[in-house]
C-alpha cells in the first residue's frame, strides 16, 4: 500500500487504504485513482496517472521539458531514472507495471479484449522510487507499419536505465533474443554517438551514457519450470550462451538478469521482479539519476534524428535498415551504410563493399603503381596538360600526343599517344585501378579533363570543316559566274 493525499478539507492528512476501497476518477483528463475515506472525503492518489508520450506515428506529444515534468507531476530538479517494459502483445506488460510499481492500481490501461490497449508510448511517474515508467506497444501485434513500431521501441530502450522484457511462455522464444540483439546493435552503432552529442550540445554534466541499460528478463511459466542453475552455470550465463548460439549481440547491456516465476494459480507474484529492478536502480556506478529534462532532450534528439519513411516490411528487424541512409549505389546497388540525414552533417555517402565498373558511369580511379609499391597512395587523373605547361601549349601537346597522367610524386608517368603506334594501356604499365561507388544526386566519378578538352577540339574541328565546306561552295560559285 502506498500513501496518498486527501483532497477533502483536511488535505494535510495522509491515509493508507485497501485496494478494494478505491474507485476510478477522471482528473484533468488523465487516468488516476481515488478512494473513499472513512470520514466521507474523497482522496486522489498523488501522481498516479499516465499520458501519451509518443504516438504510433513516432510523433512526440510533449512540447517541452517543462511540460514533460509538469505532466509527470514531478519537480524539474528531481533526479530520476527510467524503467521501460517490452514484450509481445497480450503478455501483460501494463498489468506488470501496475502491480510492480503502483500497488495494482490501473495507472496503465489494461483490457481483456483482443485488440491492443496500448498504442505508442505511455508514461507515468513513481514518486516513491523517483522513476519514470514507460509502457510500450507490444511486438507482434496489429500495426500499420511494424518496422516503424520496432524503431520506436528501440529509441525508447536507448534512454532507459532498466529494461524489463516480459514474456509469458513455457519456454524462451527466439524472437526475444532477436529483438534484444538488434536493440544492442542499434545502441552501439547509432544511439551512443547521438546521446553523447546531445550531452555536449545541451551542456549536461557528464555523458548521458557510457553503457546501455540493465536488462531484466521476466519469464512467467505455468506448466514448465523456469530456468535454473544447472551444473554450476547460472541462469544469466545460459541466457548469454543463447545469445551467442543465435549470433545475437548483447554487448550494449550493462547487466543481464533473469527472473523466472512459475504461476500455479491465477495470481502472478511480482516480488522477485521488483527486487531485481530495485537493485539495478540503486546501482549508480554505471548510470546515474538525472533530471527529467535530460531524459526528455535525449528522447527528443533520437526521435528527431531517426525518423522519416521506412519500408513497411522487411525480412528481419535488423536495425541498419531503420537507422541508415536509404540511398543505393547506381552502379552496384549496395546501400549506403551511414546514418540517416548524414548529408546535413556534411558526411558523404559510403559503403565498405566493393563496387563494379560500368562504362556509363566511368567509375574507375587510377593510382600510381610505383608509389603504391613504395607504400604511398597517390591518385592520378587524366589531364590535357602537365602542371608545368601553359594552357595553349598543353592544348597543343594534347592534340599531338594525347592526354597525360601526372603523379604528384613521380611527375608525368604516361602520355596516351606518346608513340606513333604501339602505345600500351596505362593499366598494364603505370597505374592500378579502383572502382568507386556512384551515389544518386551526386556527380559521377571524374577521371580528369580530357573529356572536356576532347569536346573543345572536336568543336574546333567541326567549325573548321564547316568553314572549309562553305568556302569551297563560294569558290565554285564564283568560278561559274566568271565562266
Amino acid at each position: 500500500m502506498v500513501p496518498f493525499q486527501s483532497i477533502g478539507s483536511d488535505s494535510s492528512l495522509l491515509y493508507q487504504l485497501q485496494l478494494d476501497d478505491r474507485e476510478s476518477l477522471e482528473y484533468g483528463g488523465r487516468r488516476t485513482e481515488a478512494a473513499v475515506l472513512p470520514d466521507g472525503h474523497t482522496a486522489r492518489f498523488s501522481g498516479l496517472s499516465s499520458f501519451l508520450l509518443i504516438d504510433e506515428q513516432e510523433l512526440l506529444q510533449v512540447s517541452s521539458a517543462a511540460d514533460f515534468s509538469r505532466r509527470l507531476n514531478c519537480s524539474e530538479a528531481s533526479l530520476v531514472k527510467v524503467v521501460s517494459i517490452f514484450g509481445n502483445t497480450g503478455e501483460g506488460k501494463s498489468y506488470t507495471l501496475n502491480h510492480s510499481f503502483f500497488s495494482g492500481r490501473e495507472v496503465f490501461k489494461t483490457s481483456a479484449l483482443q485488440s491492443s490497449c496500448t498504442l505508442g508510448i505511455w508514461t507515468a511517474f513513481d514518486s516513491e522510487r523517483n522513476i519514470v515508467v514507460l509502457d510500450t506497444e507490444g511486438l507482434l501485434g496489429i500495426s500499420a507499419n511494424q518496422n516503424r513500431r520496432t524503431r520506436l521501441l528501440l529509441k525508447v530502450l536507448a534512454i532507459s536505465d532498466v529494461v524489463i522484457y516480459r514474456t509469458r511462455a513455457e519456454r524462451l522464444h527466439n524472437d526475444l533474443f532477436q529483438f534484444l540483439g538488434d536493440a544492442s546493435l542499434a545502441y552501439l552503432r547509432h544511439f551512443t554517438k547521438e546521446l553523447r552529442a546531445t550531452s555536449e550540445r545541451c551542456g549536461f554534466g557528464g555523458r548521458l551514457s557510457t553503457l546501455g541499460p540493465a536488462l531484466v528478463i521476466f519469464h512467467e511459466t505455468q506448466h514448465t519450470k523456469p530456468l535454473m542453475k544447472e551444473g554450476g552455470v547460472s541462469c544469466e550465463e545460459q541466457i548469454k550462451q543463447r545469445f551467442q548460439d543465435m549470433n545475437c549481440n548483447y554487448d550494449a547491456f550493462s547487466a543481464i538478469q533473469y527472473v523466472g516465476v512459475r504461476t500455479s494459480n491465477q495470481t502472478t507474484k511480482f516480488d522477485s521482479l521488483v527486487d531485481a529492478v530495485g537493485r539495478h536502480l540503486n546501482d549508480v556506478t554505471v548510470r546515474s539519476p538525472r533530471q527529467p529534462a535530460v531524459v526528455y532532450h535525449a528522447l527528443q534528439t533520437l526521435n528527431g534524428k531517426f525518423s522519416g519513411d521506412i519500408e513497411e516490411s522487411t525480412a528481419s528487424t535488423f536495425p541498419d535498415q531503420y537507422f541508415t541512409c536509404s540511398s543505393r549505389c547506381l552502379s552496384c546497388g549496395v546501400r549506403c551504410q551511414n546514418s540517416m540525414n548524414h548529408c546535413s552533417d556534411n558526411i558523404s555517402h559510403g559503403a565498405d563493399s566493393k563496387c563494379k565498373y560500368q562504362y556509363q558511369f566511368d567509375n574507375r580511379i587510377f593510382h600510381c603503381k610505383f608509389c603504391h609499391e613504395q607504400g604511398r597512395d597517390e591518385m592520378v587523373v587524366p589531364k590535357t596538360s602537365s602542371s608545368n605547361d601553359s594552357t595553349w601549349l598543353g592544348l597543343a601537346k594534347y592534340a599531338w600526343s594525347g592526354y597525360v597522367l601526372e603523379c604528384p610524386s613521380c611527375g608525368i608517368i604516361y602520355r596516351s599517344r606518346q608513340y606513333w603506334y604501339g602505345n600500351r594501356d596505362p593499366v598494364e604499365t603505370v597505374v592500378r585501378t579502383e572502382i568507386e561507388h556512384v551515389w544518386p544526386g551526386g556527380s559521377t566519378v571524374l577521371q580528369g579533363t580530357q573529356n572536356a578538352a576532347q569536346k573543345v577540339l572536336d568543336s574546333v574541328g567541326y567549325i573548321s570543316n564547316t568553314v572549309t565546306s562553305i568556302s569551297a561552295e563560294i569558290g565554285r560559285a564564283s568560278c561559274r559566274e566568271r565562266v
